[in-house]
């Protein structure tokens, strides 16, 4: 453990090989004869903005986009002027546009943030190279560092918890969070200016985004409808059907194209305003939904459905048995065939009691099954008479087995939120996580790496602590040498600091062992790490374990973990350091939504 930091200011070191971009072929589809004729202008754009009035207000407006090549196609599409509502100015004689020759989809910009399986802390400048007493059972000093402490740079250093930048340990709100991923199917926009999407299923509603000619989206629900529910980066809602090409048309353009060669839609406004966004909670993106919350989340929008026994549709009538295996299924946590209520009872992984039930169990019942919620109560398909519900308690009727399916104990954007995720599903009060981040700031420099090798281990061996991770996860660095090392340890007997806690101590050395590499897990596994440290904590000072638990003072929290757990040089100064740091992370997470609580 370190006697001091290196830097006062939060930084991330992104490591990324063979990421190249290779453009696609473009598929330029010229407009086909009546194919793409607009028949109702209602609502389309026809200045090729999203300028237009209704009832109501009279719109918002976009700087113009102009076509790349307009020389490509020469032909021009008459408009058909419809006097219903939402009324649109004539359009211009213009000549209509294609989609460009390569288009590439946007990416949403995103903040930079700490990622466990990416970032990388550059070795440690001297003034982190000495290494506080990692985590030692006992109370004795520690061998000196080989740098010598530079008084100069301690002073500098002294207020670093001050100068982190917090606000990094919070990524971006996930607005899927709960959904449900689906098969993609492709629709684009046919149109000749822009294709306005609406937050409901009205030309009076309003418009959250915009889809330029041949524009891809994809349609989430709604196919059969006048108005289609479709999905596009970013924007979520409604348009109209006649303006939507859909089916074997679309689905051979894109696939000739590239998804990668086609604009998505344009955003108006933003997408934590848009209510239409959770209309339908199911997306075509990567999402984690695999966690208990997620699965909740995403069966509870079910409620009030049918229920039919023997069906298999969420939407139009399921049993208690398909509907399980539909949730699950479509969340990500269970891949293997249908089974009945009996079946159940011996997949997954065996709950040992109600008390250690999570969100997202399954429940099982004489010959019924549900989903548990977290807060004493199910969600079930239940009978003909009451469907899909969610109010009975989880002991109405005789448990006798609970089965777990969820497995992922990283939940988060960034290392905080995983770390913070993690002590709170393991039962940690806020207080006794914010404690405990507070120490591992210090620990494993202050974006929280769970691959930091001690700075002097890395001058001795050459080593980043990336390089380490690697080399150990592949056999290359033995168990034995990951606990006490020649040619790595800086301490006596071969000791050397590694991980969130800068684990050093031997006997913590071998817990860290069991719970990341000896079960298959890489030994920067942040989940690993915790696991080895409450395993640890459970066996040698239980108490220090509750007290954290159950902690209702941050500065308590900090103090208890550094001066029982970490028991490093300095305790005094570092006392100071490590309580500022955790006041500061517990106010940032107060407007944390974290998916577990």
């Amino acid at each position: 453990m370190k006697s001091k930091k290196v830097s006062t200011t939060f930084t991330v070191l992104s490591m990324a090989a063979g990421m190249f971009l290779t453009p696609a072929s473009a598929y330029a589809e010229p407009l086909a004869s009546g194919q793409e004729t607009v028949v109702d202008s209602s609502d389309v754009s026809t200045d090729d903005s999203v300028s237009e009035k209704t009832d109501s207000d009279s719109g918002a407006s976009e700087t113009p986009e102009k076509p790349e090549d307009s020389s490509s196609d020469t032909s021009k599409e008459p408009e058909e002027k419809d006097d219903s509502e939402d009324p649109a100015p004539t359009e211009p004689d213009v000549t209509p546009s294609v989609t460009p020759s390569v288009t590439p989809a946007p990416e949403p910009s995103k903040a930079p943030t700490p990622d466990a399986s990416t970032s990388e802390t550059k070795p440690k400048a001297d003034s982190e190279s000495t290494k506080k007493d990692a985590n030692s059972s006992s109370t004795s000093t520690k061998d000196a560092d080989p740098s010598s402490d530079n008084a100069a740079e301690a002073a500098a250093v002294e207020d670093w918890s001050q100068t982190i930048n917090y606000e990094n340990y919070i990524g971006k709100k996930d607005l899927r969070a709960g959904f449900a991923r689906v098969d993609k199917v492709y629709a684009y926009a046919k149109v000749n200016t822009r294709l306005n999407v609406r937050e409901s299923a009205s030309t009076k509603s309003r418009i959250v985004g915009t889809l330029s000619p041949k524009a891809l989206c994809y349609v989430i629900s709604d196919s059969d409808q006048k108005w289609v529910y479709i999905e596009s980066g970013d924007v979520r809602g409604f348009v109209k059907s006649n303006y939507l090409q859909q089916g074997k048309t679309a689905l051979t353009y894109v696939s000739r194209t590239g998804e990668d060669n086609m604009e998505l839609a344009e955003q108006v406004i933003d997408p934590e305003e848009n209510e239409a966004f959770s209309y339908k909670k199911e997306t075509v993106y990567d999402v984690t939904n695999s966690s208990g919350e997620g699965i909740i989340t995403f069966a509870k929008q079910f409620v009030g459905n049918s229920y039919v026994w023997g069906g298999n549709s969420l939407t139009n009538g399921i049993d208690c048995s398909h509907f399980v295996w539909q949730i699950l299924t479509r969340c990500g946590a269970y891949d293997g065939e249908y089974t009945t209520s009996y079946g159940w009872r011996s997949l997954g992984e065996e709950v040992k009691s109600l008390a250690d039930a999570k969100a997202g169990d399954v429940v099982c019942y004489d010959g019924h099954v549900a989903l548990y919620d977290g807060n004493g109560k199910i969600v079930e398909a239940l009978n003909e008479d009451q469907g899909i519900v969610d109010t009975r308690k989880v002991d109405s009727d005789t448990i006798l087995t609970i089965r777990r399916f969820t497995s992922n104990d990283e939940i988060g954007d960034t290392n905080a939120e995983k770390i913070w995720n993690y002590l709170r599903m393991h039962g940690f009060s806020k207080e006794g996580t914010a404690g405990i981040m507070g120490n591992i700031a210090n620990e494993a420099s202050t974006d929280l790496d769970p691959t930091l090798l001690e700075s002097g281990s890395v001058k001795k061996s050459g080593l980043t602590g990336t390089q380490y991770t690697a080399l150990v996860d592949a056999g290359s660095i033995s168990r034995e040498e990951v606990i006490h090392s020649s040619s790595l340890g800086i301490y006596s007997g071969g000791r050397y600091g590694y991980g969130l806690c800068g684990f050093t101590d031997p006997e913590i050395k071998s817990y860290l062992c069991k719970y990341t590499i000896d079960k298959g897990k890489s030994l920067g596994s942040i989940s690993g790490q915790l696991d080895s440290l409450i395993a640890y904590l459970e066996k040698h000072n239980p108490s220090l374990l509750e007290r954290l638990k159950t902690s209702d003072s941050v500065e308590d929290a900090a103090t208890v973990f550094l001066r029982e757990y970490e028991k490093c040089k300095d305790l005094d100064r570092e006392e100071i350091e490590r309580v500022s740091a955790a006041k500061q992370i517990y106010e940032v997470f107060q407007e944390y939504q974290s998916p577990v609580e």
